[in-house]
């Protein structure tokens, strides 16, 4: 039976480590999506302007965060998972110490995975704040978001976790990162809309978790038409990345 307070342990780990040094987390949280914001936002929106998404006029900024803060989950998600979570796992070997106390693996993996997720939601909240700050959020869908963006941290979470538990060694998390975490950063939807893509193209990119977490994330925020298809999409990815990842780290954790 996974005990609550054991998770909250793990958690709790990570967040002191975590504030030990929150100036250098904070500081590289906010300067990445600020440079997407002045390159794409500043730079290469004043050459599109405005547009039209989903019977909706937005500004090509105000597309392009919405984008940003979905990117910002992604890319926290999942790196944070797979290359920290396979140097704790192979190098430190701080999953098995752990579970030398009363805390077993299953609720580390619990911790672990949480803590991805509350990082990736850390990262958002920090887009989400830029994004209200400048006007191109509403400050109440922003904080909406929050939720979504949890469960899209977990599931990129989860993604990397998956990926450090296939790895033979830390080298091969590129396979993922260039396969599928990259593919999915320049063609779900975070700098132009998917229906400018071929139609089998279009279809493809859909079944992707990071097309509904974008379209999710946009009708939040900025008020565009909901895509219900984004809700079970994303639900389904989540529900199957989490226990697959779990499974896949307890069957190499336990030998």
């Amino acid at each position: 039976m996974i005990e609550f307070w054991a998770i909250k342990v793990v958690w709790f780990r990570y967040f002191t480590i975590y504030r030990k040094d929150i100036r250098f987390g904070l500081t590289t949280t906010f300067v990445e999506p600020l440079l997407y914001l002045f390159s794409f936002g500043y730079g290469l929106g004043t050459m599109v302007g405005n547009l039209k998404f989903d019977g909706v006029s937005l500004s090509y900024r105000q597309f392009i965060f919405a984008g940003i803060a979905a990117q910002t989950i992604l890319f926290q998600g999942f790196f944070e998972a797979a290359y920290g979570g396979f140097v704790r796992m192979y190098y430190q070997r701080i999953y098995q110490a752990i579970a030398m106390t009363p805390i077993t693996l299953s609720e580390v993996l619990w911790g672990e995975l949480l803590w991805d997720a509350t990082k990736g939601t850390i990262a958002a909240a920090a887009v989400f704040l830029i994004g209200s700050v400048t006007g191109d959020f509403h400050p109440l869908g922003a904080f909406a978001a929050l939720f979504v963006a949890f469960a899209g941290a977990l599931l990129f979470g989860a993604l990397g976790l998956l990926s450090a538990g296939w790895a033979a060694s830390i080298d091969e998390i590129s396979y993922p990162q260039f396969l599928f975490v990259f593919p999915m950063f320049l063609f779900c939807g975070v700098f132009f809309p998917i229906e400018q893509l071929p139609g089998w193209m279009e279809t493809t990119v859909w079944i992707l978790p990071l097309t509904s977490l974008v379209s999710l994330l946009r009708t939040i925020t900025l008020g565009t038409p909901l895509h219900l298809q984004a809700i079970p999409l994303l639900a389904t990815w989540l529900v199957v990345t989490v226990w697959y990842a779990r499974r896949r780290m307890l069957q190499r954790l336990i030998k």
